[in-house]
């Protein structure tokens, strides 16, 4: 019969095994446990962004277009 590992002693079960991930504080911890969502909302905010320039591009929208973030850099 087969042990599985709920049936192993916990002595055995660590051995030769990486450590179980410590708690992270600071800049990293934040990004660790924060990253995903972080990532999700400049990605939503990217989205917006771009949809309000196509929007003002096709009706051609000229104060939309005068916003400093859809200006060329020679302007």
């Amino acid at each position: 019969m087969q042990e599985t590992l709920d049936e192993k002693p916990e002595e055995t079960m660590n051995t030769g095994e990486a450590q179980p991930d410590l708690p992270v504080s600071g800049i990293k911890g934040f990004f660790k446990k924060n990253g995903p969502a972080i990532g999700l909302v400049v990605l939503i905010l990217y989205v917006i962004l771009l949809a309000i320039g196509v929007f003002a591009e096709v009706f051609k929208i000229q104060s939309i277009l005068d916003w400093w973030i859809f200006r060329a850099p020679s302007r």
